[in-house]
């Protein structure tokens, strides 16, 4: 073989291991996508350790501006947002999570619960296609990735980890402010 040769092979080996690299980090960054394209809110870990949450409710809700999504970073800090139906956010609420609520979610968001219900499930039809809404949620635990969609994964929907997840969608949903302080009404 040609001295030339050899270098035409390494330099397209070359090419396609960077491309690979380049493809992979920039699917990492679109973990979670609406359908309207438009990418949710970027928090991280810190230092990969702890837990972060993200989650999105996708299906009739985008033809009414009823879809919301919101973030938990490790510390309890949220941002939930309400998405309108041409994809950009309408209002945002920052804050922090009653200790309550962080704590349920440190004791029954596990990496085996996480790992069991992030299986990927072909379903004949979901709550979404149907007239009404899924949820999608991508966790980062420990320096760990998971999702768990209500349509697409394993779900245990009487696990205690997707009733917490549940439970914050609804505490997020109380109009009452006061009551969202102090954290009393978030189902256990």
């Amino acid at each position: 073989m040609k001295y030339t040769n050899v270098l035409i092979i390494l330099a397209v080996i070359t090419v396609v291991l960077i491309g690979g690299y380049v493809y992979i980090a920039d699917s990492a960054l679109d973990v979670l996508e609406t359908e309207s394209g438009q990418r949710s809110e970027s928090v991280t870990a810190g230092d990969g350790q702890g837990l972060v949450v993200r989650g999105e409710v996708y299906g009739v809700c985008n033809q009414s501006d009823a879809c919301t999504r919101f973030v938990i970073a490790d510390d309890g800090q949220y941002t939930y947002t309400n998405i309108l139906s041409d994809g950009d956010s309408g209002t945002t609420r920052t804050g922090s999570l009653p200790a309550e609520i962080q704590q349920q979610l440190q004791e029954s968001v596990t990496p085996e619960a996480l790992r069991e219900m992030s299986k990927p499930v072909a379903r004949a039809a979901c709550d979404s296609d149907t007239g009404s809404v899924d949820a999608v949620y991508v966790i980062e635990l420990d320096g760990s990735s998971y999702e768990l969609d209500s349509c697409n994964t394993t779900v245990e929907a009487d696990s205690a980890a997707w009733e917490v997840l549940g439970g914050v969608w609804y505490w997020f949903e109380l109009a009452d402010q006061s009551a969202q302080d102090q954290g009393d009404l978030f189902i256990e």
